[in-house]
């Protein structure tokens, strides 16, 4: 029988363990961690370079209007995580040595499956962004960082999601397009996001105070990304390697006050064959994925900026950030040709909650015209026209989706976060027929 753990009796359950054994105040504003300090003890041992960390979050979101079906219906996804921090030069003297260890568990159902997108046609968004990747158990972290010449050079090798250390994006929204990297959501056959890892090695140099240039070698495994499989430490299924690079500048801008930004470029190359998305060897049009030609490598490349555009006088933490992301891929490979992605969010609108953000995100993604023409060509294969869209042999022809989500980011304390958004979705999976949807979501994290 599977086990389903409602997130408001989890939070009754943590509340009344943390009361009755750690005797502290659970819902305090100032409350770090939902099961309390230990008399301190925890503090003392992060203190001396042991941080754990147990968190859960989950992402709720109904349909309000549109959709493949618009008949409305409430969805949950969730994520267990449970990892250690290691800072061993405290722990062992090995001078900036870091290592890390994290455990993760999803579970739940997703809306844009069951409602929004239709089940024709390839998926790109969701309106819950941690569900996806298989809901079960997955090793998601088990890497050590060592730094050399005074840490301006890092050497990390183990098990780790790619956009860990490169494509990396901050994730203020609950919709998964404008949460955290893109390629992992148009590339992802060989870049595995959090909370699949796989085997890899990096190196980042710091050459001067505000550029950093980072290099790094990963499998490429489907076998890591199956549901059942999120322990698997083997490379027996390796099909090549991902090689990606990436220039980063953080500068403090005289042009928004001194206040701090980042912005990189990045371009990858996997060495796995990929299946071409539209042709056979002899540039025929073939409708089966089976009979087109293999290719021998598949590529990205991308660009990140986020700024930090103004902060009130008494605390440069607050104010207004911006970021944007671009993607351009593989088009002899990748169904999504390009993404785009900007949002803004503002920190501490309100005097008296400083902690609390408002935030606006769009992300928009464009289907390779070569998958719109093998699609086209799939129909005439069989005499349907558009006409025909609800003939259940109709292949739905995708252009492009637009995603909008506008959220309220209110923390009650560092251990208790809520985040009511809504989102629209412009022709879910870039299928003209698909009403836009309107999503009503809440994301609640807790952090144990």
């Amino acid at each position: 029988m599977k086990l389903s753990i409602k997130p408001f009796t989890i939070l009754l359950s943590s509340t009344f363990v943390s009361s009755t054994v750690f005797a502290f105040q659970p819902l305090a504003h100032d409350q770090k961690w939902m099961l309390g300090d230990w008399e301190g003890k925890r503090t003392q041992l992060e203190q001396q370079g042991y941080q754990f960390n147990v968190a859960f979050q989950n992402e709720s979101a109904l349909n309000l209007s549109g959709g493949y079906d618009d008949s409305p219906r409430l969805f949950n996804a969730n994520q267990w995580l449970f990892g250690t921090r290691l800072d061993l030069e405290k722990i062992v003297g090995w001078k900036d040595t870091q290592a890390q260890l994290s455990i993760t568990k999803r579970d739940g159902q997703s809306l844009s499956n069951d409602r929004i997108s239709d089940p024709r046609a390839s998926q790109f968004s969701s309106a819950q962004a941690i569900y996806g990747r298989g809901q079960w158990w997955r090793l998601t972290n088990a890497w050590i960082k060592k730094g050399f010449l005074d840490n301006n050079l890092q050497f990390k090798v183990g098990r780790m999601g790619l956009s860990d250390d490169f494509n990396g994006s901050h994730c203020e929204f609950q919709n998964l397009m404008l949460c955290g990297g893109q390629l992992g959501k148009t590339v992802g056959d060989v870049w595995f996001n959090s909370p699949v890892s796989q085997w890899g090695v990096n190196a980042k140099y710091q050459f001067l105070p505000t550029l950093w240039f980072g290099t790094g070698i990963y499998e490429v495994n489907p076998e890591n990304a199956l549901e059942r499989h999120g322990f698997n430490l083997d490379m027996n299924q390796r099909k090549g390697v991902l090689i990606p690079v990436e220039l980063a500048w953080k500068p403090n801008l005289v042009f928004f006050d001194g206040l701090s930004g980042e912005y990189k470029v990045g371009a990858f190359l996997s060495t796995a064959e990929a299946r071409n998305v539209s042709i056979d060897e002899n540039g025929n049009f073939q409708p089966k994925a089976v009979d087109r030609k293999w290719q021998n490598n598949k590529h990205s490349v991308w660009l990140n900026a986020q700024q930090h555009i103004f902060a009130p006088e008494d605390d440069s933490k607050r104010g207004l950030f911006i970021s944007a992301n671009f993607t351009l891929n593989d088009k002899a490979t990748t169904v999504v040709e390009n993404t785009q992605q900007l949002a803004l969010w503002y920190k501490g609108a309100f005097d008296q909650r400083p902690n609390d953000t408002v935030g606006l995100g769009l992300a928009r993604f464009d289907v390779n015209e070569r998958v719109r023409d093998h699609q086209n060509a799939s129909n005439q294969l069989l005499g349907l026209t558009e006409a025909d869209y609800t003939n259940p042999k109709y292949t739905p022809i995708q252009h492009d989706e637009l995603n909008i989500e506008l959220n309220y980011n209110f923390q009650w304390s560092p251990s208790l976060t809520l985040r009511p958004n809504i989102q629209y979705v412009h022709q879910p999976g870039g299928v003209k027929q698909v009403d836009d949807t309107w999503v009503a979501g809440l994301t609640m994290k807790l952090n144990f």
